[in-house]
């Protein structure tokens, strides 16, 4: 027989909604792993600390609508892929180099850091 205290949450992935301090007219979605409610509360609110940003609201991933499980949300926190920073405050990059049949699918946190990347990976 199972008891309660065996019982460990499934991670999957939550949604998050928010305002960021200076724009209240757009609504920016981020998506994060968490195992069960009150972890994905303790990583929304340390993200709202974090950033100084409003929360609107945060669900699992697949109690949202098609809009949001069919879109490519960025991770709620992100990593450079030239720097190596972590990055949660703007959103990512993307290089969208392509040849022949690859893409390139690099995320940086800033313009320098993408032309750098493109640079040194894909001129070079």
């Amino acid at each position: 027989m199972g008891h309660d205290s065996d019982y460990e949450p499934i991670v999957e992935y939550w949604v998050i909604a928010f305002f960021k301090s200076h724009s209240r007219n757009r609504a920016y979605y981020r998506q994060f792993t968490a195992a069960g409610f009150y972890e994905a509360f303790d990583i929304v609110m340390t993200f709202s600390e974090k950033t100084s940003c409003q929360i609107l609201w945060y669900k699992e991933k697949r109690k949202c609508d098609s809009k949001f499980t069919e879109l490519g949300i960025p991770l709620l926190e992100s990593i450079c892929t030239f720097c190596n920073k972590e990055f949660n405050n703007i959103e990512p990059i993307k290089c969208n180099y392509e040849k022949n049949d690859f893409s390139c699918k690099s995320e940086f946190c800033s313009l320098d850091c993408k032309q750098d990347h493109f640079y040194f990976k894909h001129v070079r």
